[in-house]
Formats: C-alpha cells, sequence, structure tokens
C-alpha cells in the first residue's frame, strides 16, 4: 500500500479530512523518530513494538582491495508485531 492510499484509507475509516490524517502521520513518525534517536523502545498495543538498535562504529575491510576503514555508528530498527495483530492476520486468511 502506497502512502496516498494508507491516507485515503484512514481518512475513510475515520471520517477526517486528509490533511487532518497527514498531519497525524507526520507527527506520528516525529515522535517515533524522535524517540527511536534517543533509543527508546515505542510499544503501540495491539500494533506491535519498535526497538532501535545500535551499532558502534567499527573498523571493517573492503572485500575487493583489502583496506580498512571506518564505519561510523548507525541506528536500525526491529519491528516486532504484537501476537493480537498477528492472531488478527491469520483469522483473515
Amino acid at each position: 500500500m502506497e502512502n496516498k492510499a494508507l491516507l485515503h484509507a484512514l481518512s475513510t475509516a475515520m471520517g477526517r479530512d486528509i490533511k487532518d490524517i497527514t498531519a497525524l502521520l507526520d507527527s506520528l513518525g516525529a515522535v517515533i523518530k524522535e524517540r527511536l534517536c534517543d533509543m527508546d523502545t515505542i510499544a503501540v498495543p495491539g500494533f506491535g513494538e519498535f526497538e532501535p538498535l545500535k551499532e558502534d562504529e567499527h573498523i571493517g575491510t573492503d572485500a575487493l582491495t583489502g583496506a580498512r576503514m571506518l564505519i561510523p555508528p548507525s541506528i536500525s530498527v526491529k519491528f516486532t508485531p504484537s501476537s493480537l495483530l498477528k492472531r488478527k492476520i491469520k483469522e483473515s486468511r
């Protein structure tokens, strides 16, 4: 599902204007990003959990040239769906 389709589906389901839904999703994204950057885990009941994973800087080796390089630290996100969401998906099949 693309962003436009998601906005339309949420707008229809909630009976709200697409501008309101866009503002809501933008704010949600900003808050989630901010909390994950602070290394906080975010649990959304009935949906799932977003967990930040931090990889420290380390020295890597280029496979082709053998040159060693410093790889900067990075943060990735692991999403774990809730058991309720898994069950609802399984039941809808």
